[in-house]
Formats: structure tokens, C-alpha cells, sequence
């Protein structure tokens, strides 16, 4: 092969390959995802916030969980439809991802108007399968920053407790996340 024809080729190679490494949600609008999480929205609004050093500290303390450099700034999505109250909101939308003890764990948060969990959705799993089980996530369901959630006291897990714990404090992290993106 000489080196002309070969470039191309491996440009378009590093190309992919730099997308497949990346997390869901650093890959555009993932609109199919946030409709798994709030199925009756009509339509999705992205925001961003830049958070301040105090508020990832605070949100590092409170989450038990590390801020992650794509979380920063944070883009969350502000899930639209026909709410009961009338106000056009029905909730918002965070990706957050983690390490496991076995690989990365690429998660949506669904959280309601009042800070509660709505559902989670795990974009991707390379950890352990049973993470992913609705049994398993649907413990989540009403949390919200100020729960204390435990692997075998506040929410069970048949697996391995450590890769629960990690999936649990991201989504800790993404409701802390969100109170500082949309606070006072």
C-alpha cells in the first residue's frame, strides 16, 4: 500500500474509533434515550450550566461520586409535554456515566419538577448485566437528593454490591448535578 492511498484510510479508522470510546451522551442529541425516559414528552430542550469549583466539591461530598469532566459544563434536557399542572414541564434529563468494578456504566436520570427520580435508563453497560434490570433501577424510582440510597439497606441487589453502589451514587450525582445546574 503506499502512503497516499493509506491516510485516508487511516484517518476515517482514528475517526471511528474516537467515536466508539466516547459515552452516549457526548454523541449529539440522543432524543431516542430521553424518549425511553419521559415516553409521553413532545419534545426536548438542551441547557447548559457551567458549574463553579465550590459547587463540584459540593456535589462530590454529597454524591460520594466523582465529577466527571463531561459533566462540566453540564447539558441537561428539559423534557416538554402536557403535565397535569399545566406548566409545559414534565421533568428534566441528565447523562451521567461511571466506572463499575467490571467497566463503564452510561446512564440517563429522569427526574420529575420536584427532584425526585422518574426512571433511569442505562444507555450502555459494560459491567454487570443485571444492572440494566428494571427490578433493580425501579428502586430508584421517587429519590431524590437528599435520599440516603445504600446497596443492601435502601435498595437491593443480588449481584456484585460494588458495581450497584457505583450505578446508585451516579445517580446521586446527577440529581446533585442538576440542583446546582438549576438552583439559586
Amino acid at each position: 500500500m503506499d502512503t497516499k492511498s493509506g491516510k485516508p484510510l487511516l484517518a476515517a479508522l482514528c475517526s471511528l474509533l474516537v467515536a466508539v470510546s466516547l459515552p452516549a451522551h457526548e454523541t449529539g442529541f440522543p432524543e431516542q434515550t430521553l424518549k425511553r425516559v419521559f415516553p409521553d414528552a413532545t419534545g426536548f430542550t438542551l441547557r447548559k450550566k457551567n458549574l463553579t469549583p465550590e459547587q463540584i466539591a459540593k456535589i462530590e461530598q454529597a454524591s460520594q461520586s466523582k465529577v466527571q469532566r463531561n459533566d462540566n459544563p453540564l447539558s441537561y434536557y428539559v423534557a416538554l409535554g402536557k403535565p397535569a399542572d399545566g406548566s409545559g414541564v414534565l421533568g428534566t434529563v441528565v447523562m451521567v456515566d461511571t466506572r463499575g468494578p467490571k467497566g463503564l456504566l452510561d446512564l440517563a436520570v429522569g427526574i420529575r419538577r420536584d427532584g425526585t427520580v422518574a426512571k433511569v435508563v442505562v444507555v450502555e453497560n459494560k459491567d454487570e448485566p443485571g444492572l440494566s434490570a428494571e427490578a433493580f433501577l425501579n428502586q430508584l424510582k421517587g429519590k431524590n437528593a437528599q435520599t440516603a440510597i445504600t446497596v443492601g439497606k435502601d435498595v437491593q441487589y443480588s449481584g456484585d454490591a460494588k458495581a450497584a453502589q457505583a450505578l446508585v451514587n451516579a445517580v446521586r450525582r446527577g440529581l446533585h448535578l442538576l440542583a446546582a445546574a438549576t438552583g439559586p
